[in-house]
């Protein structure tokens, strides 16, 4: 009897054991937030990659329509190029439009001419691209707690005033 319970005293004071079942509990946790953090990060990073390109396709615009009061279909086309090269990421759609106003803020054509004031013309310039989420592509529920959707695209626009 006095050996079985010394036996077990022993045993029950050993710990090396815990600390590999603890990190194989915690596991599956770090590596969800590691997933989670690298494609937060490759989202941010392509986000600021297609808000450059719209800068920049921006940029060129206020250089090819300053003095023109339409756009041609060559411009807007070298414009939309611009943006996307830019970007220097694949599946980058770009769109951009001339549109102006009068000083009191009233939407008119660029070929009109404001009795106010100055005519202003604006260009704007939007990029786009489809995002894949590494985690996962469906919706994440987490019970009472809320659900989370992974994003599927990524957009941003920039409106410089043309001189």
């Amino acid at each position: 009897m006095g050996f079985l319970r010394s036996l077990r005293s022993r045993i029950s004071r050993r710990e090396e054991g815990n600390i590999l079942i603890e990190f194989a509990l915690a596991l599956p946790v770090l590596l969800l937030l590691l997933g989670g953090m690298l494609d937060l990060g490759r989202y941010a990073l392509q986000k600021s990659a297609i808000l450059e390109g719209a800068r920049q396709g921006a940029q060129y615009g206020v250089l090819v329509y300053s003095g023109a009061s339409t756009a041609s279909s060559t411009d807007s086309a070298n414009v939309n190029a611009t943006a996307q090269n830019a970007s220097a990421l694949s599946g980058v759609t770009a769109t951009n439009s001339l549109f102006c106003e009068c000083v009191a803020g009233t939407a008119v054509a660029c070929t009109t001419t404001c009795s106010s004031g100055t005519l202003k013309r604006y260009v704007t310039v939007n990029t786009s691209k489809a995002f894949s989420s590494v985690v996962t592509s469906s919706t994440l529920s987490f019970g009472a707690f809320g659900s989370w959707t992974p994003p599927t695209s990524m957009s941003a626009s920039i409106t410089m005033i043309v001189p």
